[in-house]
């Protein structure tokens, strides 16, 4: 007996992650034309192959999604996950801590907290100290055959998936059939920003996959894969610390700072897989992947600080100042992040419309974060004037200030204060497990069918931080002259720029002259292990051009969390223990009444579980003088976040391409805000007061997102014909009820990292051995998160722009070079406060970059 086609693919789709029904393969509404029979013969090959359009793999899922393949990839100069999916529609990418590049991805608006990933099926885990949020930028961009953002979940995939449940797949050994297959491509990069300070290294990158089959029937596969990025480059960072309103205007009442920001960053990953699948009965496969993410930054910040009040002559741009200080620092930054996952899966099947799929996995995530801050040289009595006109806000020194700044022998390192260092290492080790079980519910079965399982995942995490700091004595003295960086070059010691500062020596200095005190940070520290057991079941009906899911999934969360108090002074341990339990329906439908046109319309329920920072720290108990006690710190019981999602969208697929239009709404509830919580006993006498993050925030967001994808204008004459275009816009409407410690509250007009609309222009051109292509990204003011008393208080991220572009020539039927260029635009990131938000607060660019290369395909 053969093993129906559906059945087949049902098996294999959780294997590789390919579609979020798992094993189910609930691989979306047949075509008009598709077969009717439940026995079609297949291999067990996986789900459809890799080289499969992006119109095919949106048309033929379940749910709302949206896909990139290694084809669209390459035709962009993204260096990493977090920038290829910023390509995609409702998908903008976040930078990191004090970075230009991309870190992290906020999907319809909710950023990464909210939004959940596997890698080839399994779940992967490296989130930062804080949150839950997959830190993107460790993918490199080349490990990636298929990436897809379900923007609806099914019962079987992770709840905390509000924003989208993110899909990641690396070669498979039957992807395309049987043969062998090999790439490799090289690359040497450049950069307008890679002078002084320089980050010591060169920009290079250099990446290779195979696979191929053995055995008899070719029964047995391989797949080998790997990448070796490093980037050498500094941003151009600028900072206003603080405003006042005055006059009715933003005037700077803080440091105006400029920066030199040099990075080193090194990206390696290997992985691989075995395989082996019988043609009527199994697909069984072992993964290996291993992820290495290491950087160094230097943040070199100099300026002057003004005092509001000492402003005059004050415009909504610029003013003159009197008194200020002139301040220079440098901080360090390190950051290495390891994964390694091992993943396992075998797919069998139990009947002819029947089968069952079991997954198990391995994460082990090891994050290391080290932060020193120097203290800062100083010089008083500085005045001139300051701009914020532009993309660079600076300061200009009238000439007696500018003559007493420029001598490096007049900045003193400020006392009384502290330099520090600080560490902050945490560790992950994620288990999961599952299985389930598809009855006639695959894409060519007709009539009713049955998908149900189970997962269980455990996260135990270990943090901890430590605080080294040096106080600043008030002898020796240390001038800014004894201390200068020679290798910098002269000194532009200007009032605006920060003047170099030997590290390593001064990092000696402090060791040696500080008054060392260490920080342990235990009601900060913790260990954690948390247990989600879910079950999920679904009951499918089909018939031609008809879809119909009704399901539900049920997590039970168990958290075992040790961490320390301070009781009255007193240093504590305490052990906590807490649960909860989320019944999630799920409703989907698909109709297509004639060939080409796709409906679709699904209603779910999805969570966000709450930051670590927000339940698994420990708290401060004191009492005050009437004997009330007061707590403050994070809440153990804190629950996730809730939403409800409305979702619809019309499809329409044509030759070489589709367009698509959808709307969606999403009511967010039980949103984390910390707040103070009074306490009375049955006589109503206060007995406790509690500041702590407490589920009273809601939110709602209202969106549409278009898209239109045509491979090749081939209804146009001549050269026209070798256009291509790929273009999405999405319109958000968000509002964040926040709420403020005493319980009062406001509305602010968008979400964390939630832009108003966002769009991508994509160009290509193909000709015999000649390609181009053009990358456009656009975005709109974007909320940071960050918010006020009042709306002055709230900062915005500017619209931005950014082009890209890539050209390459086919030199041998395998060989083909090619030139890129990143940021051709030279774009700043600008984030902005105050009235009517136009008063900047940090800009930065990293410049524009350029590399040059070769690929080899066999």
């Amino acid at each position: 007996m053969k093993l129906s086609r559906a059945t087949a693919l049902a098996g294999t789709a959780l294997v590789l992650g390919m579609l979020p029904c798992a094993a189910s393969a609930q691989t979306g509404v047949p075509t008009a034309d598709a077969p009717t029979q439940a026995d079609e013969t297949i291999v067990v090959t996986g789900y459809r192959e890799l080289n499969q359009s992006v119109g095919d793999a949106k048309r033929n899922a379940d749910q709302i999604v949206d896909t990139l393949t290694q084809r669209e990839i390459e035709r962009m100069p993204d260096r990493s996950l977090a920038e290829v999916l910023g390509r995609l529609p409702g998908v903008s990418s976040d930078r990191g801590f004090s970075s230009s590049q991309a870190r992290t991805v906020t999907v319809r608006g909710f950023d990464a907290r909210y939004n959940s990933m596997d890698v080839d099926g399994n779940v992967i885990w490296n989130s930062s100290r804080n949150n839950r949020g997959t830190q993107l930028d460790v993918f490199p961009a080349s490990v990636i055959n298929q990436i897809n953002v379900y923007k609806t979940v099914l019962p079987d995939q992770d709840a905390n998936s509000i924003g989208a449940h993110i899909e990641l797949r690396t070669l498979r050994a039957f992807d395309g059939g049987t043969g062998s297959y090999f790439k490799l491509r090289a690359a040497y990069g450049l950069s307008d920003q890679d002078g002084y300070p320089a980050s010591g290294i060169p920009s290079l990158r250099i990446d290779g996959a195979g696979k191929f089959t053995f055995g008899p029937d070719r029964r047995f596969g391989v797949v080998l894969g790997g990448e070796y990025q490093q980037f050498g480059f500094f941003d151009r960072y600028n900072e206003v610390t603080a405003y006042s309103q005055i006059g009715g205007l933003n005037v700077a009442n803080g440091d105006i700072f400029h920066g030199i920001f040099p990075t080193r960053q090194k990206r390696k990953a290997l992985y691989g897989k075995i395989e082996t699948r019988s043609e009527d009965k199994y697909y069984g496969f072992v993964s290996l992947s291993y992820f290495d993410d290491s950087l160094a930054q230097s943040f070199d910040r100099g300026g002057t600080f003004i005092t509001g009040t000492r402003v005059t002559g004050a415009t909504a741009d610029s003013g003159t100042f009197t008194k200020g200080t002139g301040e220079t620092y440098f901080e360090q930054y390190r950051l290495n992040r390891e994964t390694i996952l091992l993943g396992s899966g075998l797919d069998y099947r139990l009947a002819d419309r029947a089968s069952l799929a079991l997954r198990a996995a391995y994460t082990r995530y090891n994050h290391d974060e080290a932060l020193f801050r120097s203290e800062r040289f100083q010089i008083g009595g500085l005045s001139g004037t300051y701009d914020l006109d532009g993309d660079v806000p600076g300061v200009t020194l009238d000439s007696a200030s500018l003559a007493s700044a420029s001598n490096s022998a007049n900045w003193v390192q400020r006392t009384g204060k502290s330099a520090f260092l600080q560490t902050l290492p945490h560790r992950d080790n994620v288990y999961n497990a599952s299985a389930e079980l598809n009855w006639n519910a695959q894409e060519s079965a007709r009539g009713l069918g049955f998908v149900g399982g189970v997962s269980w995942r455990r996260l135990d995490r270990n943090f901890d931080q430590t605080t080294n700091n040096y106080g600043i004595p008030a002898s020796p003295t240390l001038r800014l002259s004894d201390i200068v960086d020679i290798d910098a070059g002269a000194q532009s010691l200007d009032g605006a720029n920060p003047g170099f500062i030997d590290q390593a020596a001064y990092i000696a200095w402090v060791m040696a002259h500080g008054t060392y005190s260490r920080d342990d940070a235990l009601t900060t520290d913790y260990r954690l292990k948390e247990d989600v057991l879910a079950g999920h079941a679904s009951a499918v009906f089909t018939r031609p051009g008809l879809r119909l899911l009704a399901g539900f999934r049920v997590e039970k969360t168990n958290v075992d969390n040790d961490t320390a108090s301070t009781i009255s002074g007193v240093i504590t341990p305490q052990a906590r223990r807490s649960d909860y339990t989320e019944f999630l329906p799920n409703v989907q439908a698909a109709f297509q009444p004639i060939a080409g046109l796709k409906l679709r319309a699904a209603y779910t329920e999805t969570i966000g579980r709450p930051d670590f920072a927000d339940f698994a720290n420990g708290t401060t108990v004191s009492f005050n003088s009437q004997g009330v006690k007061i707590v403050s710190g994070a809440n153990p019981d804190l629950g996730p976040r809730k939403a409800k999602n409305y979702d619809a969208s019309i499809e329409w697929y044509f030759k070489g391409g589709y367009v698509s239009l959808g709307v969606f709404r999403k009511d967010l509830d039980d949103e984390t805000f910390r707040q103070v919580r009074n306490t009375y006993d049955d006589a109503g006498v206060l007995t406790q007061i509690d500041t702590i993050p407490l589920n009273t925030g809601s939110a709602r967001l209202n969106g549409l997102e278009a898209s239109i994808v045509k491979e090749r204008f081939d209804f146009l004459p001549g050269l026209l014909a070798n256009f291509g275009f790929n273009g999405n816009y999405t319109l958000l409407d968000g509002k964040w009820n926040v709420v403020f410690t005493d319980g009062s509250t406001r509305t602010v007009d968008g979400l964390r990292n939630q832009p108003k609309w966002l769009a991508n222009l994509i160009l290509t051109y193909n000709q015999g051995r000649f390609g181009a292509n053009i990358g456009y990204r656009l975005r709109g003011r974007t909320f940071t998160g960050t918010f006020g008393a009042t709306p002055e208080g709230d900062i915005w991220i500017d619209h931005y722009e950014r082009l890209d572009a890539q050209a390459t020539i086919r030199v041998m039927r395998n060989l083909t070079l090619f030139g890129e260029a990143r940021n051709l635009t030279n774009s700043y990131w600008i984030e902005d406060t105050g009235i009517d938000a136009s008063a900047p607060t940090t800009t930065t660019t990293p410049g524009r970059s350029y590399w040059f290369g070769l690929k080899l395909k066999m």
